[in-house]
């Protein structure tokens, strides 16, 4: 069963899709896919000694129906994080930080326009204080992606509030705003832009942003009948709190599927 995929992938041959359609599949949250990407971040400079902070992201998407008018995105964030100390006195920190889900709801179909609303969530599973908030926290989520020929241009967006946890550690009150523009350039090749922005309002003044500006360039393949997003990305902080990295260099493989292929598998 194909929904919003059903006008990139023919219906009952979900290996008939070529590279370039499957691009635009992984640049769309709403997209009736199942997408599994591991991304290494690399963040020089981060810190009093301005070491090398590095995290594996793993963030898989999955879309289920609800009705024959309505489905869901839902989307998990899983960061495992070496963080050199970031004040002179405190230690390196390594393991699983915070873990963040994300769930979409929008009407099913082809269409130009995407979009989905939904709640977010918090959890405190971080191995070490240093990285996570020690709170529980819930927000509201939202997302709209415009798909015209080439073109996949959008944005997803959360904020989160604590409401229990740690009473010794900061309240959280956190905006996360990615925008995306992507030209997809045929063959399954791609250039764009994603950048991740994030508002502290908990912060004091001039700390409150995280702002990257950047871009990369990706291609899809498909070995093994497995279409798979290959991505090399770097972004410059334009503004971010003391001591935070110079910039960002990441790589991703991300798997693609239809969920009919995935279980079949």
């Amino acid at each position: 069963m194909l929904l919003g995929l059903s006008a990139l992938v023919l219906p009952g041959t979900p290996w008939a899709a070529g590279p370039s359609d499957w691009a635009r599949v992984a640049q769309n949250p709403m997209a009736d896919a199942m997408k599994l990407p591991i991304e290494s971040q690399f963040e020089p400079g981060y810190g009093n000694k301005e070491q090398l902070k590095y995290s594996l992201l793993y963030h898989p998407s999955m879309v289920s129906q609800v009705n024959e008018d309505w489905i869901v995105a839902n989307r998990l964030n899983l960061p495992f994080i070496y963080q050199p100390g970031r004040e002179a006195g405190e230690k390196d920190s390594f393991g699983l930080g915070d873990t963040t889900y994300e769930s979409f709801m929008g009407p099913v179909g082809e269409r130009s326009l995407y979009w989905g609303v939904g709640p977010a969530f918090q959890l405190p599973t971080a191995t070490d204080p240093q990285l996570g908030t020690r709170k529980w926290s819930a927000g509201l989520a939202a997302t709209a992606t415009l798909v015209k020929g080439p073109i996949v241009a959008g944005i997803r967006a959360n904020h989160l509030w604590s409401f229990a946890g740690k009473d010794d550690r900061p309240d959280v009150n956190l905006s996360t705003i990615e925008y995306f523009l992507y030209a997809n350039l045929g063959k399954g090749w791609w250039v764009g832009t994603s950048p991740v922005n994030t508002a502290n309002w908990e912060a004091a003044s001039g700390e409150t942003w995280t702002i990257p500006l950047g871009g990369g360039i990706g291609k899809v393949v498909i070995p093994n009948r497995i279409p798979v997003n290959l991505k090399l990305e770097a972004y410059s902080y334009t503004e971010a709190p003391a001591g935070s990295a110079d910039w960002s260099l990441m790589l991703t493989c991300e798997f693609l599927y239809t969920a009919e292929s995935f279980f079949k598998r």
